[in-house]
């Protein structure tokens, strides 16, 4: 051991080998060798992790999530706690899928959805998925080999309420077109929105796209192309041949004689015209096809069979059109009729498709198992899971990450993502106990006289110490009891039974003429007279005074100031009379009435 202690082991000599630098002496050394692997392997994995933990706990990265996050909130629709979390996992985690071979190609593809982080706080979610899947859509009429260069387009319709939809820019091959490239434009062509890029519309190319989308509002989606074989076939005089099983999903197609670059309006009259309100599937005469969809599912469905229709019609055609076996008008309509339900007619799951979509589905998982990423929302996946057995505890499959980003040591409470409401409550809840507990804890009995009445009484409150309503008499009592002023009954079920006799003579349907006065029932005159609440008058037995009140209907701490209010009844003057005399006096008034003269 050295003068200057024991020295650190590795590479502190004037040499720099690491032998030079050891210390067989050094009592750290000596404990490091003793220990056995599996500790060493622990020990720096808690190295690890405490570099991990100072880099998150680092002021400097707390700072920036919270600029990343405070940005999203101030602008973004979608939750900023979902979009960091994206936007970390884009920086550390790679994106190809698929085999070994699409591997090694994923780095050279430009991916489809690039509307990440900042960039898709813009777009609602809506247009998000339809930017996507337009974008997808080009990609495939590119990989299909349909393309032609920077020219034709596919346009798609954003909002009917606006008349917006989206445009590829001039300028950009199919190949390059992305989610985030895409320009949105008006019915005229003017630009709404430029997308990612500098460049701009072919409003010539536009207005083909533009009289159909006006002519009809149910066409989403417009695909036009001009292919060889497309245009090959729009200059046969025949037309589309229904000599294919494609050309026959096709079903009606419509035509338009070709007149140059569409800028003249007459000419987009004509075209809206000649497509017609029905069908889908526009033939330009000597310049190709327009394939058109209420969805973009739709639209591809028309452009795979009509592109294929056309390849097959010119390989069949050097044969002699003598040659050509075409079907009846019965199959024509069964196939079509067929091939246009959802899943192509032939699917058993069960499930509700739209034309195209379960097609299209298994185009966009070869473009995400590619390296593509489409961005696409599948209705189906592909993968089938499992049933397992329900455990008991509530979290069957633990998360594996957690979504709150503005948490420290596990205080959500006091976090930025707390819910407001339920702040405000705790706030209100806190208020309210600090107010009772500011409040003096001890009172006095004080007994005071009624106001405003004749016959007052006296009455017993608990007021603070220090105040005097009427009488400063009194002792303070320190309140301990909680039900000091609200004792509780001596049976704790009372209310209960009350409830249940209630209930229990509403579900009887007992029916009684209500609360009666029971003064005169099954009494004489004479015990009237002896009743201790009656009173005669001085006429002798011609009156008596009977109680009409009911204390019941007052509150109880007024009932003694209450007057009883006192009738006075005749007596019965026919009580003593026999029916005899009693006919007789009937007799007597029936002759009055009639005039006669009495007896």
């Amino acid at each position: 051991m050295s003068e200057a202690g024991p020295r650190v082991n590795g590479p502190a000599s004037p040499t720099g080998k690491y032998i030079d630098g050891i210390d067989p002496d050094d009592p750290e050394y000596i404990k490091n060798l003793q220990r056995p692997a599996e500790v060493k392997e622990d020990l720096q994995q808690m190295e690890n992790r405490s570099r991990v933990s100072l880099v998150l706990n680092s002021q400097a990265f707390k700072e920036e999530l919270e600029q990343v996050v405070e940005e999203q909130l101030r602008h973004g629709p979608y939750p900023a706690s979902l979009i960091a979390l994206q936007q970390i996992t884009d920086l550390l985690l790679p994106h190809s899928k698929g085999s070994l071979g699409s591997l090694a190609r994923a780095a050279t593809v430009i991916p489809i959805n690039d509307l990440r982080g900042v960039e898709s706080l813009g777009f609602a979610k809506g247009e998000k998925l339809l930017r996507c899947k337009l974008a997808a859509l080009y990609r495939i009429v590119d990989l299909c080999g349909w393309s032609h260069g920077i020219y034709n387009h596919i346009s798609a319709r954003v909002s009917p309420d606006f008349e917006h939809f989206l445009l590829n820019p001039f300028g950009m091959l199919y190949s390059e077109i992305s989610a985030s490239s895409l320009i949105k434009v008006d019915v005229q062509g003017n630009i709404v929105e430029p997308g990612s890029t500098q460049f701009g519309v072919s409003k010539a190319g536009f207005t083909l796209h533009s009289a159909i989308h006006q002519a009809r509002p149910d066409i989403k989606c417009i695909v036009h192309l001009h292919t060889p074989a497309a245009v090959a076939v729009s200059a046969m005089k025949c037309g589309l041949l229904p000599i294919s099983q494609e050309a026959l999903v096709c079903g009606k197609l419509s035509y338009h004689d070709y007149q140059g670059i569409f800028v003249d309006p007459e000419e987009r009259e004509k075209l809206a015209r000649n497509l017609g309100v029905h069908n889908k599937i526009l033939v330009l005469r000597n310049q190709g096809i327009v394939a058109c969809g209420e969805t973009i599912e739709e639209a591809f469905h028309y452009t795979f069979n009509i592109m294929a229709a056309c390849e097959a019609q010119v390989r069949a055609v050097p044969a002699g059109l003598d040659n050509i076996v075409i079907p009846s008008e019965e199959a024509r309509e069964q196939a079509y009729k067929t091939a246009n339900q959802g899943g192509g007619g032939v699917e058993t799951t069960g499930r509700k498709w739209k034309i195209g979509e379960l097609e299209f589905e298994a185009l966009m998982r070869t473009l995400d198992n590619s390296g593509y990423r489409t961005g696409y929302v599948y209705k189906l996946p592909f993968v089938k899971q499992e049933k397992k057995e329900r455990s008991n505890s509530e979290v069957e499959i633990p998360p594996a990450s957690s979504s709150f980003t503005y948490i420290f040591d596990g205080d959500y409470e006091h976090s930025k993502y707390a819910s407001p409401l339920k702040a405000a409550m705790e706030r209100q809840k806190k208020a309210y106990k600090a107010g009772w507990l500011t409040t003096p804890n001890a009172y006095k009995k004080t007994e005071v006289e009624e106001i405003g009445t004749t016959t007052p009484k006296k009455i017993t409150k608990w007021v603070p110490e220090g105040d005097s309503p009427n009488r400063p008499s009194g002792t303070p009592i320190k309140v301990e009891n909680p039900n000091q002023f609200a004792p509780q009954g001596e049976n704790p079920k009372e209310f209960k039974l009350k409830q249940k006799s209630i209930r229990k003579d509403y579900y009887e349907e007992k029916v009684t003429p209500g609360p009666q006065s029971k003064i005169l029932e099954g009494i004489s005159w004479d015990e009237a007279q002896r009743a201790k609440d009656g009173l005669l008058s001085g006429a002798g037995d011609q009156l008596i005074v009977v109680g009409a009140a009911s204390k019941g209907i007052i509150q109880r701490d007024h009932q003694h100031n209450a007057v009883v209010y006192r009738q006075y009844y005749a007596a019965n003057p026919f009580e003593n009379m026999s029916e005899a005399e009693i006919e007789q006096y009937q007799a007597e008034v029936q002759r009055r009435e009639k005039g006669e003269p009495g007896t």
